[in-house]
């Protein structure tokens, strides 16, 4: 399963040292939001962005289950941007199910994950 529409252009290929230093951001940003107790739209569209730009050189071969997860990330990151522009509230359901899943401390989760399964992320 996959966004067959999704323009790879959009995806950039970034340095490593530019990697590196938007993980040490995402880790910072994971602390912060930690204490804060909750993520904001702009941050949910981010870091939703962010998996793609992390994941995407490496598609073919995530197993099924990290497909749905950057595919409802996606998804998920556009309704907080639709939401953002116009100042629209939406339910705290939805802000408790990004804060878990989509929140930077998760995006490190993920990436260790990763990691540990041997993905060649940079």
């Amino acid at each position: 399963m996959t966004l067959t529409l999704f323009p790879s252009s959009l995806i950039l290929d970034i340095p490593k040292g530019i990697f590196l230093v938007g993980l040490i951001g995402i880790f910072v940003a994971g602390i912060a939001e930690f204490r804060k107790g909750h993520i904001g739209r702009p941050a949910i569209f981010v870091n939703a962005i962010f998996l793609w730009q992390i994941f995407f050189s490496i598609w073919t071969s995530l197993p099924i289950w990290m497909h749905w997860y950057l595919n409802v990330g996606s998804i998920v990151g556009l309704i907080a941007l639709v939401a953002y522009i116009p100042k629209w509230k939406l339910p705290s359901e939805f802000y408790q199910f990004c804060f878990y899943l989509y929140g930077s401390i998760s995006i490190i989760i993920v990436i260790i994950m990763a990691i540990y399964l041997k993905m060649p992320l940079i």
